[in-house]
């Protein structure tokens, strides 16, 4: 039986009822909200495992709310779906720059939307290979999905985990951007190859140094390259 505590952050009380019913059939606690400032108070009374968030509300958007979570030290990992109306590439795109994990447009099919939930959370919770792996003062859990650079913590959002983890298990092979795309953000994923994009330049930015592991193969994808480090 699942356990994990959701955020639904939803406006219109129709969708918030259709959203927090599919969730709790499936399982999952639900904390509802109807507008930013509510969604702002749950989220520091408690400590969640998913949040999904509206874009457009009468107060905050979601975008805002999910730019204050990758602020928070409590919930700064949390994977955010948001579910909107706006679904056109530049929405996409800042979406995922601000944090974001996946979209689902409205209308939608709560049975999807679950089934989206059901496959994150497999990967946040679930253990990934067992392996670690450490370049220089770079040092990547993929169990705890921890990543440090000596004994500062890299905090990253769960697209630029997965990103990682994709490129770290590959072991030297080029990633091609669509398997990216298909692995991390799924093949229902309204997203498109620029998200990948997005990602592993915020990843790059918090590798700093060690940005020079994630190469750029021209015309295919991304590749781990550890030795490029010192390069």
């Amino acid at each position: 039986m699942a356990t994990e505590r959701i955020l639904v952050l939803e406006d219109d009380p129709d969708i918030l009822d259709l959203t927090v019913h599919a969730l709790r059939k499936a399982g999952y606690r639900t904390f509802a909200a109807r507008t930013g400032s509510e969604a702002l108070s749950i989220l520091s009374d408690e400590r969640l495992e998913l949040a999904i968030l509206d874009v457009m509300l009468p107060d905050l958007p979601g975008t805002e709310i999910c730019r204050r979570m990758r602020e928070s030290e409590r919930h700064r990992a949390v994977p955010v779906v948001f579910l909107t109306a706006r679904t056109e590439e530049h929405d996409r795109i800042y979406g995922f720059s601000v944090g974001g994990d996946d979209y689902v447009a409205k209308p939608f099919s709560p049975r999807e939307l679950v089934a989206r939930i059901q496959a994150i959370l497999r990967r946040t919770t679930g253990s990934i290979s067992g392996e670690r792996l450490r370049v220089g003062d770079l040092a990547v859990d993929l169990d705890r999905r921890q990543v440090h650079i000596g004994e500062s913590p890299v905090n990253l959002t769960f697209k630029e985990f997965e990103v990682l983890r994709a490129l770290v298990v590959a072991k030297g092979r080029a990633v091609e951007r669509l398997h990216l795309l298909e692995e991390v953000w799924g093949m229902e994923s309204t997203s498109g190859p620029r998200s990948v994009d997005v990602a592993i330049t915020r990843l790059r930015e918090k590798l700093g140094t060690y940005s020079k592991c994630v190469h750029t193969v021209t015309g295919l994808g991304y590749q781990w390259d550890p030795d490029r480090w010192e390069v």
